[in-house]
């Protein structure tokens, strides 16, 4: 089966067993509800999806995705921070949360509101321009913005987000003057981008590939420290002396707040199993997301450091609540 028509299956339901977990226990009959925060289609509905098989072998409870954009992923995010700390509800989101939440007119506190459980694996993106404009490199796109004040738009599906983040950074080093354009999703954002109604944008690459492929889009950078075997010829963003604006994006599930230590545990080994599988691993790595395995005690210390890091950052950006 290709990966398109296995991402295009709409069954999103399995079974499976978490031993020892309340949610059978304290939720007979009610299925374990995942909540996304993105939308169909998206990096984060990609990863819900490719995990999905493997846990049908572990569990032997139903489980649904529940897709709720919007808001740079804050809709999602209050929904499970107001649930039943029992295990029946999880969030599927992305680790720039941690910067998000400083963005957002909601009052959140990551680790207050949350619990991280696990995750699932960093996404790799590409800094894409539509193909008819004339930029090869980031210098390009560097000299075409300052010489085309305010006519550079970017694709933004949230504030905080590193869609958002990497071209601010480089608005605040280079003087660029690029502007954002809000875009509910990915998705939305780059059926623009290929029509140039906007002129840059930050993509998985698990959406853009197929658009680099087929000579509607150019990527001009990917994401990360190594270049991509999906995309050999494409310089990283470290090698043309960027690496500095990097943002890592890495698929994360939390449950929410209070949500028993020992549930935590036992579901983080259970998503670290559902990883450990070939198909899953297969499915992941078709999408150009790296599967990681991180322990939940290591998982919180992280976005402890993480809200520190991007509220500095955010300060230098001088990017505040909206």
């Amino acid at each position: 089966m290709s990966f398109c028509k296995w991402i295009s299956r709409r069954a999103i339901v399995v079974g499976a067993a978490l031993p020892g977990l309340a949610l059978a226990r304290n939720s007979p009959g009610k299925p374990l509800r995942i909540v996304l925060a993105g939308p169909p289609g998206g990096i984060i509905d990609v990863g819900g999806r490719a995990i999905l098989d493997a846990l049908m072998a572990e569990l032997r409870h139903p489980v649904i995705l529940d897709h709720r954009p919007g808001a740079g992923g804050m809709i999602a995010a209050q929904i499970v921070s107001s649930a039943v700390p029992d295990g029946s509800t999880l969030l599927l989101t992305v680790s720039e949360i941690a910067a998000i939440q400083f963005l957002t007119a909601v009052r959140f506190d990551l680790l207050r509101d949350l619990t991280p459980v696990a995750t699932i694996g960093e996404g790799a993106a590409a800094i894409c321009v539509p193909s008819g404009l004339p930029v090869n490199s980031l210098p390009d796109l560097i000299a075409y913005a300052k010489g085309h004040p305010g006519a550079v738009r970017y694709l933004n599906p949230g504030n905080g987000t590193r869609q958002h983040l990497i071209p601010e950074q480089i608005n605040r080093q280079f003087g660029t003057g690029m502007l954002p354009i809000p875009y509910r999703g990915l998705p939305a954002g780059v059926a623009d981008l290929i029509e140039q109604r906007i002129e840059l944008g930050v993509v998985s690459t698990a959406l853009a590939l197929q658009h680099i492929d087929a000579g509607t889009l150019r990527a001009v950078a990917v994401l990360g420290e190594r270049r991509l075997s999906s995309l050999p010829a494409v310089p990283t963003i470290y090698e043309q002396r960027l690496g500095a604006m990097n943002v890592r994006s890495t698929l994360t599930l939390f449950g929410p707040a209070r949500l028993p230590p020992a549930m935590v545990r036992r579901l983080n080994r259970v998503v670290g199993d559902v990883l450990a599988d070939p198909t899953v691993q297969s499915r992941l790595a078709s999408a150009d997301i790296i599967s990681e395995v991180t322990d939940a005690e290591e998982l919180r210390r992280r976005f402890a450091d993480d809200q520190s890091r991007f509220a500095s950052l955010l300060a230098t950006l001088q990017l505040k609540r909206e």
